[in-house]
């Protein structure tokens, strides 16, 4: 039961937070105030009248925009027909869709944000943070040339933007609360929520654990109602003066698509974070090293002793959905596809299916994997994002990978289940594995790297060599802006 006798409200010129671990029932209590989900039971009331939603149309016909987690767009549609598909009676150009219409108004709309998105370009063609800001679009601009949404419920809205862009968001959510727009802001950042909202709602297990004003908390009470525990802090990490071990994870030259002869040496026992705005190559190096793309030149290897080593890279990629799970697999299923237990529990001509269940429920356990109903045999695609992540982690992390490659790995994660990601991505670099974090978040390449780049443009800056940890934010953010010309004063 994802939800049990929850009361929630939002006022018009007000942003609630709704805070809560993986699972906790934050998506379900969205999807059914947008339309998605038909309540069980209890009520909905919208002006202080019932609310009978059938679909997520007539959510969107009573004012109400979503900004989902996992993104609703039609991949093959460009931008302008997949926010035209939404905003449905908007037609601007009768029975024929008036291209160069929507194209000039979508234009506008997302420079009134301080964004700049092709109308034109195929959704499935653009990065996730683009994708994430055409949805924000959508949910605001569904009823054509005025915002017309009375309440907006966001879900992780700032997961794959930049400090600048956080901010920038930040001032438009303001806006529409002054204009008495009602909103809903579902984030694991907790900063964030404190800065931003005026009321936060916390859920545990499909429970309110506790409401308050955000003037009269402070992050650790709020953890705590999520969590049920005072977290406790990670200890500084002692970063190795040498490489522990003899292995070494290797890059040369490598190009593809927008990504330009890339050179990066990842020590063993050492966590190299590269930073950058979503976008600007780190979806081609992740296809490039996961064998999805094929380099146009140079190429990548784990080396032992200087040697070609063997074994297998631990991949994270950073979209659990469309290229980390098959959601229709169960969780024993989704863990064969990896080929290290597809050897181990290999059993004549087929798997040991019973001994790779209990593997899977062992692994569960581990990384507190949690399922609605049927342990290991659920579908993935009944999981909770988070807990969709937690498995894709714990795939990649428990079959001593030769080098992990981990992509926003804590993307939608809680902040205890964020906390137990790094403590394991330190573990294994503790242990002599290298470890290539390739994230959007600043705070997250800041927090765990060692040595930290920056991909722009498909080129790793600084041009010289990787800067140490506890190089300033200041810095960083200004290479991931182009700036190349920065130097380090010691």
């Amino acid at each position: 039961q994802a939800l049990q006798d929850v009361h929630f409200s939002v006022r018009p010129g007000e942003i609630v937070g709704l805070l809560g671990e993986n699972g906790a029932g934050k998506s379900t209590l969205l999807k059914i105030v947008g339309g998605e989900i038909v309540p069980t039971a209890g009520t909905l009331l919208f002006d202080n009248q019932p609310l009978h939603l059938r679909s997520p149309r007539d959510a969107t016909r009573r004012g109400i925009g979503v900004v989902h987690q996992h993104f609703m767009l039609v991949p093959v549609f460009t931008v302008a027909e997949n926010i035209a598909l939404y905003a449905g009676g908007f037609a601007g150009g009768g029975a024929i869709f008036n291209t160069a219409f929507w194209a000039e108004r979508i234009e506008s709309w997302a420079g009134s944000l301080g964004w700049k998105i092709n109308p034109h370009a195929r959704a499935g063609d653009l990065s996730v943070g683009e994708q994430q800001r055409v949805e924000i679009l959508k949910a605001l601009f569904a009823g054509g040339a005025n915002q017309s949404a009375k309440l907006l419920l966001l879900d992780e809205p700032t997961a794959n933007l930049t400090p600048g862009e956080v901010q920038e968001l930040v001032a438009v959510l303001r806006r529409l609360r002054d204009q008495n727009c009602a909103l809903v802001f579902v984030s694991h950042k907790l900063h964030e929520v404190m800065e931003l909202c005026d009321r936060v709602v916390v859920l545990r297990h499909g429970k309110v654990t506790g409401e308050k004003n955000t003037k009269q908390t402070s992050i650790a009470e709020l953890a705590n109602l999520m969590v049920g525990r005072d977290l406790q802090q990670n200890e500084p990490r002692t970063i190795p003066a040498s490489p522990i071990g003899a292995r070494q994870f290797k890059i040369e030259n490598l190009c593809g698509g927008q990504l330009q002869n890339v050179n990066l040496t990842v020590r063993g026992g050492e966590i190299v974070g590269l930073a950058g705005v979503d976008g600007n190559g780190q979806r081609e190096l992740l296809e490039l090293m996961s064998n999805l793309r094929s380099p146009e030149n140079g190429h990548f290897a784990v080396e032992e002793n200087g040697k070609p080593g063997s074994g297998v890279l631990g991949l994270i990629p950073a979209d659990r959905q469309s290229t980390g799970l098959i959601l229709d697999f169960d969780l024993a299923e989704n863990l064969a596809l990896h080929p290290v237990p597809r050897r181990r529990f290999k059993q004549k001509l087929q798997l040991n299916w019973q001994a790779l269940r209990a593997f899977t429920r062992d692994l569960m356990q581990r990384f507190d994997v949690r399922t609605p109903v049927s342990g290991e045999r659920t579908s993935a695609r009944r999981l909770s994002g988070g807990n969709q992540q937690k498995l894709v982690i714990a795939r990649a992390l428990s079959f001593e990978p030769s080098a992990i490659i981990a992509a926003d790995p804590t993307r939608g994660l809680d902040v205890g289940a964020a906390q137990s990601v790094h403590k394991n991505l330190r573990r294994v670099a503790d242990e002599g594995t290298p470890v290539l974090l390739i994230s959007t978040d600043l705070d997250e390449v800041l927090h765990l790297s060692d040595r930290i780049g920056v991909l722009y443009e498909g080129r790793l800056l600084p041009n010289d060599d990787l800067l140490p940890a506890g190089t300033s934010r200041e810095l960083i953010g200004a290479l991931m802006g182009g700036a190349q010309e920065l130097r380090i004063e010691n």
